[in-house]
């Protein structure tokens, strides 16, 4: 450790203005050395955007709550450093890229040159840091387009290729990849990685640890506002698996610790991070004794006579500028958890905003039951169909929870009693009766989007359509949202859910249905799908880890839970 790190954290205690009792930073102290990549993990609350916030100076200057403690960063004491006086030394990516973009640009590229422009690059080295960076983040054709006509997963690289044409000293992001498909978050996570390599410092929060814990030199774990582990991301992983710390483990890191329960791997290997690591050490275990084709592992299928059928009939839909993002479209959703997956840009969440009237075809036909969405008014869908949006700022503008979880309710024309009802009752479910009196606004992106998950639960409609439900959220999130979806599907509704997330979709889905260059390219059970990782490459989505760990391993057709790839191995 140096004598003069690039950040300097002693004894940091913060809580924001609007809940001055509640302390969001308790006691906080770290440094970092230049050139280094730190992770931080932790479940929802536990106070690792905060620490980003601090890390950039809107902590506390912009979000002017009681602090204590001091502050250095790249230099600069933070008790009289301005936000301005870290802009050169600090690139910051929000949480939500819709905080990020400025709005007032009219095309990618221009959005990208807007930070140099205000600190007076000159013009011929703006347009090379701009090209440069646009091509590295993977939206470099995309330079002409309107921001606003970008996909959430393009927002997020839009949002991350101005921050990089600074070259800041600390690069600081905040959950960059949660609107990315696998194979985009990877991708992302091998530019932040190849900045690291070039010098800049990084700190990286998300849930997403899988992603990035290879490329990590250390994690922080933090937990109520503490930090609870600090270490290289091995052993921190496995400290947090042990001791079942609120955090999703990567699948890898879970087969290796098994692995060690049994013997099979002496316990003082380092456990594995990557799916290539784990397969080396599961290959030599399995053996010839390993089943061809492993029994299916579906959840149970509803099969609700009454269920409400949705059909897509051959729709295309194309934008103004002429973006196709629905081509000849046509797929029948009927029953239980129905999961579109695909990459960004695929089409899925422009076939989302068709189902309830937001959008209407160029051509063809969407049909609710019997209801042609073109003929209907979005209000008369709105009792059929349910919509929660992947950016949940997109839908939420009540001042407190409560009433944004009751808007919905009331609306469809619910009585006041039944209002009151369902509200307990999805408030209940999503974990969020303590926070009912909260304005949204000050929320987490995770507890943001749980609210309005439960608004469009609240509506009680026969078809319930979610746009990424689990980004952003910690383990606890994302099992309350399994737990929802099973219980709504098992009452007969039916459920689209638009995910990234193949973890979710694996242990949730009884259907999966992958779109690509808006059209379908894969429909099936999870099993039929995630065996098809050619077709699936198409479209960049990866099988979930563990089924990927085993292919690596030599089992032909692996089967889709952990655990029962484990039980494929011999007892000792």
């Amino acid at each position: 450790m140096t004598d003069n790190p690039l950040v300097r954290i002693d004894s940091a205690v913060f809580a924001y203005p609007s809940e001055p009792d509640e302390i969001v930073l308790r006691d906080v102290s770290l440094t970092l050395e230049e050139g280094s990549f730190t992770g931080l993990i932790g479940p929802s609350g536990a106070g690792k955007t905060t620490l980003c916030r601090l890390l950039a100076g809107f902590v506390p200057h912009h979000f002017d709550g009681p602090f204590a403690g001091t502050a250095t960063i790249d230099g600069h004491d933070l008790s009289t450093a301005t936000i301005g006086d870290l802009a050169a030394s600090v690139g910051y990516v929000f949480e939500s890229p819709h905080d990020q973009l400025t709005g007032a640009n009219t095309t990618v590229f221009d959005e990208a040159a807007y930070a140099l422009e205000n600190l007076g690059i000159p013009a011929d080295e703006i347009r090379s840091r701009v090209r440069e960076c646009l091509d590295t983040v993977g939206i470099g054709h995309l330079a002409d387009r309107h921001p606003q006509a970008l996909s959430g997963g393009q927002c997020q690289r839009l949002a991350l290729a101005s921050v990089l044409a600074v070259r800041p000293k600390l690069l600081v992001l905040d959950e960059p990849t949660s609107q990315l498909d696998p194979l985009g978050s990877e991708e992302v996570v091998q530019v932040i990685a190849r900045m690291h390599d070039r010098g800049i410092t990084v700190v990286l929060c998300s849930q997403d640890v899988a992603s990035y814990a290879p490329y990590a030199d250390r994690l922080i774990l933090m937990e109520e506002g503490r930090i609870t582990a600090d270490g290289d991301p091995r052993s921190v992983l496995r400290h947090a698996a042990e001791r079942e710390a609120p955090v999703t483990i990567p699948e890898p890191v879970r087969i290796g610790l098994e692995l060690r329960r049994r013997g099979a791997v002496a316990d003082t290997v380092p456990v594995p991070l990557s799916v290539d690591e784990a397969a080396a050490e599961l290959a030599p275990l399995v053996g010839e004794s390993a089943p061809i084709s492993p029994e299916p592992n579906e959840p149970a299928e509803n099969s609700a006579a009454d269920a409400t059928t949705v059909r897509a009939e051959h729709i295309t839909h194309v934008y103004t500028g002429g973006v196709r993002a629905l081509d000849g479209l046509e797929v029948t959703l009927d029953s239980g958890c129905i999961c579109l997956l695909g990459q960004n840009g695929a089409g899925k969440s422009t076939l989302a905003k068709h189902l309830n009237g937001l959008l209407k075809p160029t051509e063809g036909r969407v049909l609710i039951g019997d209801l042609d969405t073109r003929e209907h008014r979005v209000a008369q869908l709105a009792q059929q169909v349910g919509l929660a949006f992947q950016n949940p700022d997109d839908q939420l503008f009540k001042r407190t929870v409560e009433e944004e979880v009751a808007f919905g309710a009331k609306n469809v024309g619910h009585s006041a009693d039944r209002v009151r009802q369902l509200v307990d009752d999805a408030l209940t479910r999503l974990d969020l009766q303590q926070l009912r009196h909260r304005n949204p606004s000050e929320l987490s992106l995770a507890a943001r989007k749980r609210v309005a998950v439960a608004s469009v639960v609240a509506m009680d409609t026969p078809v319930l359509v979610l746009d990424e439900p689990t980004g952003a959220q910690d383990a606890p999130g994302n099992a309350l949202l399994g737990r929802l979806v099973d219980d709504l599907t098992a009452a007969g509704k039916l459920v689209i859910a638009i995910t990234h997330d193949v973890e979710f979709a694996r242990r949730h889905a009884t259907r999966i249905v992958v779109l690509a260059q808006g059209t379908v390219l894969l429909d099936g059970t999870p099993t039929e799908v995630f065996a098809r990782p050619d077709v699936l490459a198409a479209t960049f989505v990866l099988p979930p880890a563990g089924v990927r760990v085993g292919t690596a391993a030599g089992i032909p057709q692996p089967p889709l839970t952990t655990e029962r790839l484990l039980d494929l191995l011999p007892t000792s």
